[in-house]
C-alpha cells in the first residue's frame, strides 16, 4: 500500500514520444509516394478506358449514320454520347473538363470519304495524351488533302490497313497540347492500348 502523496500515474518520456513520431514520419515517407503513384496510374487507366469506350461508341454511330464519320461533329457527339465532353480537332484537352475527348474526322481511301476518325484523351496523372484512330477502309496517300490521316502512312506499317490503332505522346514544352489534329499517319501505332506507340 503506497503513501497518500505518491503518484500512481505514469507518462511517456520525451524519448518515447520522439521514437513514435519518427516511426510515423517513416511510414508517411513510404505511404505518400506510393499513394501518388497509384493515383497517377488510376488517372492513366481512366483516360485509356475513356478512349476505348469512345472508339466503340463512335463506331456504333458510324453504322447508324450511313457508314460515314462525316456527320459526327461535336454537336452530334455531345448529344448522342453525352458521358464525354467532345471538342473539335484543334481544341486541346489539357486543362479541360473531365472526360474531354478531342475528335477529328479524317479521310482514308479518297478525298472526302470521311472513313476515318481520330480521338485524343489526356491523362493528367502521367501527362500523356492517348490517341486512337479508327479507319473503316485501308488508307491511301492523297495529295492536297489536308484532311487525310494517311498521307504519310508507311505501307505495311501498323496503321496502313483498316482497323483501330493506338498511339501516345507525352505532353511537354515541345508538345504542349492534346488534340486529335496532332496525330499523324507516320507515327508509331499499335493495335492495342498496351502496344500503343510512343511519339
Amino acid at each position: 500500500m503506497g503513501s497518500q502523496g505518491e503518484s500512481t500515474e505514469a507518462g511517456f518520456t520525451l524519448i518515447e514520444l520522439m521514437v513514435v513520431l519518427l516511426i510515423i514520419a517513416i511510414l508517411l515517407a513510404v505511404a505518400i509516394p506510393t499513394f501518388l503513384g497509384v493515383t497517377s496510374q488510376a488517372n492513366d487507366r481512366a483516360a485509356q478506358s475513356n478512349l476505348a469506350n469512345a472508339l466503340t461508341e463512335t463506331s456504333a454511330q458510324f453504322q447508324s449514320t450511313g457508314q460515314s464519320y462525316g456527320n459526327l461533329g461535336t454537336v452530334v457527339l455531345n448529344a448522342s454520347i453525352p458521358e464525354f465532353s467532345w471538342v473539335g480537332p484543334g481544341t486541346s484537352c489539357v486543362g479541360a473538363t473531365t472526360n474531354c475527348i478531342s475528335e477529328e474526322i479524317t479521310n482514308a481511301a479518297t478525298i472526302s470519304d470521311y472513313q476515318g476518325l481520330t480521338l485524343a484523351v489526356f491523362s493528367k496523372g502521367t501527362s500523356t495524351c492517348w490517341y486512337g484512330v479508327t479507319l473503316a477502309v485501308a488508307p491511301q496517300t492523297h495529295t492536297l488533302d489536308t484532311e487525310a490521316f494517311s498521307a504519310v502512312v508507311t505501307p505495311g506499317a501498323v496503321g496502313s490497313t483498316a482497323g483501330t490503332f493506338y498511339s501516345r505522346q507525352t505532353v511537354s514544352a515541345a508538345h504542349p497540347t492534346c488534340q486529335a489534329s496532332n496525330a499523324l499517319g507516320n507515327w508509331t501505332w499499335g493495335t492495342s492500348i498496351a502496344t500503343a506507340g510512343a511519339n
